[in-house]
């Protein structure tokens, strides 16, 4: 070995700095007072937030939706047809319903469905009263210990003011003010669904700090959803039970007016052997019999129509209905006031090993 590979070998060794596990057990030892104080000190403000906080009770719609695919009358063609990349369905008119399940989560999130909620009357195990779900939010959310420190430092004259920047509608759009839009953002946390594509189910969930107004809140949005999927896929075939039902009292109106005037130039021309009479009451029978088959025919498709709407109506098996909660979900508190004293601890560890370090490098 050369020189020069000694000397540079002898500088690597000064640089590295050996750490033991005795020393790591002594720094521990020696530190423990410290340590043992940013836990306490940890494990304090874990509990005060802790039992800041509301308790949470959750309810659960299970429910299995009905899927309903449209198929283009080309049975296992359309899967042979896909792997080469050509779409059958849109060709013959056929697919599967637009507003999918795995869509049914976003429904529940929009922001029709948030001001429907709000305006919903719910029960409060906790107030005692009936009251919409807007004015039980606010009244929990002011009774809680974070909302009255909050509401010692709001102004009050800024409260009851209808900040709508179109107060005219003018947009045609739904406009929201700013109290409205903290009620729409703690329902959207409130309200969750979740669709398992293997299993095919659909799971609500609500979140509360109230047992009742929970399993209330999931009902309401079980009947929402039910409602909304129920009006798109039945909506076409309404309008066309709406559209048939005015043509067929238009049709029933001329069919029993033409029916009349046939009878009544009959009676008045009972004994008349002219021949114009007979081609006059040969005109008024054809009207007739046209009306009377308009009529009919379009009595015909009517009763088809409220078929398909019975048909189109999708049905939601419930797996599992909306319980009271007997017991709280949230928060865990003794995980919470742990973890804190953990940190707590890491904290001053590192504290600890900072002033450690600085002691060192003014000694030397």
């Amino acid at each position: 070995m050369s020189v020069t590979e000694t000397k540079r070998k002898e500088i690597i060794d000064d640089d590295e700095i050996e750490i033991r596990l005795s020393d790591i057990i002594g720094f521990l030892k020696n530190s423990r007072r410290r340590i043992i104080i940013g836990a306490l000190i940890g494990f304090t403000v874990g509990a005060l937030y802790a039992f800041s906080k509301s308790n949470i009770y959750t309810s659960q719609v299970t429910v299995m939706p009905e899927i309903q695919a449209r198929s283009g009358g080309l049975g296992g063609l359309g899967s042979l047809a896909g792997l080469a990349g050509i779409d059958i369905n849109s060709a013959t008119g056929g697919g599967v319903d637009a507003i999918r399940p795995d869509v049914y989560p976003d429904v529940l999130q929009s922001v029709p469905f948030a001001l429907y909620l709000l305006k919903q009357p719910v029960y409060s195990q906790k107030l005692q009263a009936k009251m919409s779900l807007a004015k039980f939010v606010n009244q929990i959310n002011a009774s809680g210990f974070i909302g009255i420190i909050a509401g010692m430092f709001s102004k009050k004259d800024e409260i009851t003011k209808d900040e709508r920047l179109d107060p005219g509608n003018f947009s045609q759009a739904i406009q929201v003010t700013k109290e409205q839009e903290e009620l729409i953002k703690v329902i959207q946390k409130t309200v969750t669904a979740l669709y398992d594509k293997k299993t095919g189910l659909l799971t609500l969930t609500s979140s509360v700090q109230d047992p009742v107004v929970a399993a209330t809140v999931a009902r309401l949005s079980l009947e929402y959803l039910t409602n909304y999927i129920t009006t798109y896929r039945t909506e076409k075939a309404r309008r066309q039970v709406t559209f048939l039902v005015q043509r067929v009292n238009e049709a029933k109106s001329r069919y029993q007016t033409a029916e009349y005037i046939l009878s009544t130039y009959r009676d008045r021309n009972r004994n008349v052997f002219l021949n114009t009479a007979k081609i006059d009451e040969q005109r008024l029978q054809a009207d007739f019999l046209l009306e009377q088959s308009v009529y009919n025919e379009l009595s015909k498709q009517l009763e088809q129509a409220k078929i398909k709407v019975q048909d189109e109506t999708p049905v939601f098996k419930i797996l599992e209905p909306p319980t009271v909660p007997l017991r709280k979900s949230a928060p865990k508190r003794s995980l919470i006031i742990l973890g804190f004293g953990i940190v707590g601890g890491i904290v001053s560890i590192i504290g600890a090993f900072i002033r450690r370090i600085q002691l060192n490098t003014k000694s030397l």
